[in-house]
């Protein structure tokens, strides 16, 4: 049964599914990678092929590509034994990059992977550690993106293990990037793309000052934070902005409403949809118009505070947005690059949500952790109730209504 995006809901037969993006150096999104969680396991050589045809089938064919990936290529693990038993995924060559991890390739796989980069596909050979025992280097003759778990490996023996990639061409991925001094590192030893959670972590320097946009920022969120803000005071905080007053109508006025008529004024958009909704839109757009903030790192806070809300299930209407504000704010240390702890020190947040966005602490914080956990593709588990959906249908409904929201304050 598919999930109801209302609720986040779904059915027991329910696929558990997190998509990583992929980056170039300028943090624009190039793909999406897929980790399916459950009781099968696509990166196990001794799975059954069947089953993972039937998790990609579902996946593809119930959530949709287009919601997992978007317009982006979704990067697919491919068991060993998949496409000699079942052959090539349920998707067209040009949205899939197939991943198959280095090991000792029979001759009946590289003959498959040789008709499938004939037809199109893209292969990525994946966990590459540079060892050229048997024939990987005959494989790897076939990919042409090599990927490495740059945590894994040290960096003294990266140039070593880059050494073959390079030499025959291929396009090279980090993955498990951690920090920005990594992700610096990864760019000047020749990598073209970058995975990890490097991006949603805040560039910090010692006795770096907040950047004046950064300030700005601060302020108009402490405004817009502050208590039960009233209909005349959030009147007067947007339209004393004119870009987010401009943004306030050109949204009110999308197809994202489907308004019968045009809305003209801040007083009128707040009137038609009161206080709460502009508010909460009010916040995203401050928070989504700080320079240099890449897409997808707003993308992750919309999601966040979504799934958040939704996993509070059917309580409070101001335990629902507080939820919100936790999710949303969970990246506000990466959108201003600077610690937690001093975005904090501007807001007027309970110690309640602080103790939530620092420490992961209290049952809000435990709530937010389960929401990261989840994901990393650790898939955790949280005990389900009418009340309280599943992470797998909670993440699914975020996902969704993220890409739906981030197009329409675009």
């Amino acid at each position: 049964m598919p999930a109801d995006p209302a609720s986040g809901r779904s059915g027991p037969q329910e696929v558990a599914v997190v998509r990583h993006p992929i980056a170039d150096a300028r943090n624009i999104v190039v793909g999406y990678e897929l980790r399916f969680g459950g009781s099968i396991d696509l990166g196990d050589p001794a799975m059954d092929a069947k089953a993972t045809s039937a998790l990609l089938v579902e996946a593809f064919g119930d959530i949709g590509l287009e919601t997992l990936a978007g317009r982006h290529p979704a990067w697919v693990t491919i068991a060993r034994n998949f496409l000699v038993e079942i052959g090539p995924p349920p998707v067209r060559p040009d949205r899939a990059v197939l991943q198959i991890k280095a090991y000792h390739a029979r001759e009946d796989l590289l003959q498959i992977l040789q008709r499938l980069s004939r037809s199109g596909y893209t292969i990525a050979l994946d966990e590459w550690e540079g060892d050229l025992g048997a024939n990987v280097e005959e494989l790897m003759s076939l990919c042409s993106i090599v990927r490495v778990d740059v945590s894994r490996i040290p960096a003294a023996e990266l140039p070593r293990v880059l050494r073959v990639p390079k030499m025959q061409g291929a396009l090279l991925v980090a993955t498990e990037v951690g920090d920005h001094a990594a992700f610096l590192r990864c760019q000047e030893l020749g990598f073209t793309y970058f995975q990890g959670e490097y991006f949603a972590q805040p560039r910090t320097f010692k006795h770096r000052g907040v950047a004046t946009a950064g300030l700005g920022s601060l302020r108009r969120l402490n405004k817009l934070t502050s208590g039960d803000i009233s209909f005349e005071d959030l009147e007067r905080i947007i339209s004393s902005d004119v870009g987010l007053s401009l943004k306030l109508l050109r949204y009110v006025n999308s197809a994202f409403f489907s308004l019968p008529r045009n809305v003209s004024s801040v007083h009128e958009a707040l009137s038609l949809l009161g206080v709460r909704t502009v508010r909460r839109w009010a916040t995203v757009m401050v928070l989504a118009s700080i320079p240099d903030v890449p897409d997808e790192l707003v993308s992750l806070g919309l999601r966040r505070a979504h799934m958040c809300e939704i996993l509070v299930g059917h309580t409070t209407t101001e335990e629902r947005e507080m939820m919100f504000t936790i999710g949303l704010f969970s990246v506000a240390d990466a959108l201003l690059d600077m610690p937690m702890a001093d975005v904090l020190e501007s807001l007027p947040f309970t110690e309640e949500l602080q103790a939530a966005l620092l420490r992961r602490e209290g049952p809000k914080g435990e709530l937010l952790a389960a929401v990261t956990a989840y994901e990393r593709g650790e898939f955790p588990t949280l005990p389900t109730s009418d009340t309280r959906p599943t992470l797998a249908g909670a993440y699914r409904a975020a996902l969704e209504w993220a890409d739906e929201t981030g197009r329409a304050i675009a």
